[in-house]
């Protein structure tokens, strides 16, 4: 997907610190949802030893969807049968290091998959919000991401997608637009003192500054 995202679109990467990015320390990765390729772009972001122990937690019902031919998507312009989702799920979690995470409820075993993760030295890409902005506005992230990051006791690793809102409502178009930033914070890190809710609020508000840094 590196060169695709590189010939299709080219964003521009800015990263705030290159030394603060440890390859040898495993890390929360989190990002703001746009589209459902925002994997691979935050993957084109990171520096290559990061990328390449990357696991990605997906949506867990979209995840079951695929595999029982079940189109997740919904509206007038969808079916509701898909003959290529096995496939899908198979090509996601074999190509992209895929695992489920549950939007509404039964998530402790993602968490703990997280962490074995984490444990095993991979650094693990969540996306708070918990599903895809239609318009590319932050919208509030779900206080999972607070209680996994105090349990895990890992650094977070806060990126910001800019200019997926402008190109998924057609205000510009996708190819080469040179309107596509990716910002890449530097590493957060929590005192075990703190609570999931401030964890999740100062994230969320890292995410935003990101968003609207020039």
């Amino acid at each position: 997907m590196i060169p695709l995202v590189a010939l299709l679109t080219k964003p521009a990467v800015l990263r705030d610190s290159d030394a603060a990015l440890n390859p040898n320390e495993p890390m929360l990765i989190i990002a703001n949802h746009v589209t459902q390729y925002d994997g691979p772009f935050v993957a084109y972001a990171l520096p290559g030893p990061i990328r390449h122990r990357l696991a990605a937690a997906m949506a867990g019902e979209m995840l079951e969807d695929f595999r029982h031919f079940r189109n997740p998507n919904v509206g007038p312009r969808y079916h509701h049968f898909d003959l290529l989702g096995p496939i899908k799920y198979f090509l996601a979690t074999l190509l992209f290091n895929v695992f489920p995470l549950p939007r509404v409820r039964d998530f402790q075993r993602s968490f703990a998959h997280a962490g074995e993760a984490l444990d095993h030295g991979f650094n693990v890409l969540i996306f708070p919000e918990g599903q895809l902005s239609e318009a590319g506005k932050l919208a509030r992230f779900r206080s999972g991401i607070g209680l996994l990051v105090k349990e895990s006791g890992v650094p977070v690793l806060p990126i910001a997608l800019r200019g997926l809102g402008e190109m998924k409502t057609r205000q510009i178009g996708w190819f080469r637009s040179g309107s596509l930033s990716i910002r890449v914070g530097k590493p957060m890190r929590f005192s075990p003192l703190d609570n999931e809710s401030a964890i999740t609020a100062r994230l969320h508000a890292e995410v935003e500054s990101l968003l609207e840094r020039d």
